[in-house]
């Protein structure tokens, strides 16, 4: 980029030291007085070269720099554009770029693009500095480009932007928060970054720990930390450092929310300040049911954060937590106009619909999710949901198979070659790696009546989720149920029974699932057992229609069974009634009457 030629001396006069006047800019930018940060850039631009018309490209830029800071967004642009200076100055055209896209105006800013000359815009081997401002120029045309929906051509420029600079964090998190890239897609970009060529070997492992970290958020996260690799001292250093990070821990929240341990990513955001992560804290609150908190959390967001999407998206996560899906798509609206490219908002969009019953509305918000995060596996995962819902089992199994595409980053060469000959489900079982999709994929197998391929998806979640069956997360106990139910289908009374009774030990009391241990019961042979269970769960949901017709059912077997012979007859005991002996000064006559009156005196006072 171009360096200022005056740099080192005073004016031409020799009575103004240009050197000062730039110190004192940087000064009071840091201290954050933009006006007088404003005034000694502009006093420097018009001391260097004799007038602000001949000011050098790095002048100006700190007189444009100090403008945007003070919200003069179309000022800024004029300052460099008026001079040609974006078409020559990467720090210039950066800065007019930034005016442009807070202005709302990302058609400026890309045209401004246009005009610059090509050789700036390519990265080179000696200059880091100059890569550095071209990485950050490419960013923000990536974050225009989104903004006109221009989606793949974005995530181009974030990919040019970290090869550029592989040190740029913020092209690889709009990266990974746009899903624009598969996982494997993900890994090849990381892999091909000159890491090594452009940071020192501490730098670079810290970096490497750093983006492995973001690129596993929806893989399980650990229960505990992973052992310091005492091999390599650096990548040991390296490794506690991006653990004690705030992007580090709120990385390892997300995938502690991911593996449904939401109590866990909480406690890790709380480390934290609590506006960390909004998106994270506010689904993690929801799956806990804490609506209070919830509710708490949400009103300070749009206190201090009323511009922030994840505010509003907040309080509508609160109204869908307390069943009232309209108020929840009406806050839900407001953050997806602060933020139109927020998938998560349409997923929350499409959760609200769907518990209303409205299953096509739900899939068309699905589908724009889909459309704005492509790389990610949850939006086909929740259209088959839906379309298992409306028993479409053909569209479900294609959109749960994509999902479980999606979330396996080595599952394309599985995907085209050997799979294709296989049936439906066994397609899915073939490449799926997501315990929620193995399990939706049960249940929707379930439903189509493929019984065996439901219990082998199902186990295949649970060896996903809990591979060593000690620590199962009580989420997981509606697919221990769900073995149960398709173990008792299957004529596996006895299996069926196991699997309902580890479900009773995650979620103790729950009435459909006491209504389930009655049922495999009485299949058993166990009725009078049978009947004992069903009256637990009647106490425990009174409503239960299942566990009242098997009642019935298994009453009426046991009275129809039950003869006279097999009345069990109760002999009376006997009783010896003894009177309380008499004084012997009254001796008992054959005649007398041996009943005390004593206690029978009524008074009439």
């Amino acid at each position: 980029m171009e360096k200022t030629e005056s740099t080192g001396r005073s004016s031409a006069e020799g009575c103004m030291n240009i050197d000062l006047m730039r110190s004192l800019v940087k000064q009071y930018s840091e201290l954050g007085q933009w006006t007088s940060a404003l005034f000694w850039a502009d006093a420097a631009a018009a001391a260097a070269g004799g007038g602000i018309d001949a000011a050098s490209g790095d002048d100006v830029w700190l007189l444009a720099s100090a403008m945007l800071a003070r919200g003069e967004l179309h000022r800024a642009a004029h300052a460099v554009t008026s001079r040609g200076l974006h078409r020559r100055h990467l720090l210039c055209l950066g800065v007019a770029m930034r005016a442009y896209i807070a202005a709302k105006e990302p058609a400026n800013a890309l045209n401004l693009m246009d005009e610059c000359d090509p050789m700036l815009l390519e990265a080179r081997n000696t200059d880091q500095t100059h890569n550095r401002a071209l990485a950050g120029v490419l960013v923000w045309q990536a974050r225009a480009l989104c903004a006109l929906g221009r989606r793949e051509a974005a995530a181009e420029a974030l990919a040019a932007a970290l090869r550029a600079d592989a040190a740029h964090y913020e092209a690889l998190d709009l990266l990974l928060d746009q899903h624009a890239l598969t996982p494997h897609q993900e890994i090849e970009l990381i892999e091909s970054l000159p890491i090594n060529s452009q940071l020192s070997a501490a730098e670079g492992a810290l970096l490497r720990a750093a983006y492995r970290e973001r690129l596993d958020r929806y893989s399980p996260a650990p229960a505990t930390a992973p052992p310091p690799e005492t091999d390599c001292p650096i990548a040991a250093e390296a490794s506690a450092v991006g653990s004690r990070t705030q992007f580090g821990v709120i990385s390892r929240a997300r995938r502690l929310a991911a593996a449904c341990r939401w109590r866990e990513a909480l406690a890790a955001l709380d480390t934290l300040d609590p506006w960390a992560a909004p998106d994270v804290r506010a689904a993690c609150l929801v799956e806990l049911k804490k609506s209070s908190e919830l509710f708490a959390f949400a009103h300070s967001l749009v206190d201090y954060y009323p511009n922030a999407w994840t505010s509003w998206y907040a309080v509508g996560c609160y109204y869908y937590l307390i069943g009232k899906s309209e108020l929840a798509r009406r806050y839900l609206s407001k953050a997806k106009s602060l933020e139109p490219s927020a998938g998560c908002v349409w997923l929350a969009y499409g959760h609200s619909f769907a518990a209303d019953n409205e299953h096509d509305q739900a899939m068309a918000a699905y589908f724009k999710a889909s459309q704005l995060m492509a790389g990610c596996h949850l939006p086909p995962l929740y259209v088959g949901v839906e379309c298992s819902l409306l028993n479409n089992f053909t569209m479900c199994e294609r959109f749960l198979t994509r999902a479980a595409v999606l979330h396996n980053s080595s599952a394309k060469e599985a995907e085209e070659g050997s799979l294709g000959a296989r049936a439906q489900w066994s397609r899915v079982l073939g490449v799926v790696r997501c315990a929620h999709v193995a399990h939706e994929a049960g249940a929707a197998a379930f439903a189509d009546g493929d019984w065996r391929a439901a219990r082998a998806l199902w186990l295949h979640a649970l060896d996903i989720a809990a591979p060593d069956q000690a620590d199962t997360n009580p989420c997981w106990a509606a697919t221990l149920d769900a073995l149960g139910h398709v173990c008792r289908v299957l004529g596996r009374a006895r299996e069926a029974l196991q699997w309902h009774e580890r479900a009773l030990a995650l979620r103790p009391a729950r009435a459909a699932t006491l209504a389930a241990v009655g049922l495999c019961l009485a299949l058993l042979g166990r009725e009078r057992r049978a009947a004992d269970v069903l009256h637990s769960a009647l106490s425990r949901d009174p409503d239960d229609v299942v566990a009242h017709a098997l009642l019935d059912a298994i009453v009426d077997r046991l009275d129809a069974a039950l003869t006279e012979e097999e009345i069990p007859q109760f002999s009376f005991p006997t009783v010896n009634i003894s009177l309380p002996a008499l004084a012997p000064a009254a001796p008992a006559t054959p005649t007398a009457d041996a009943t005390n009156n004593s206690d029978m005196s009524m008074s009439f006072d």
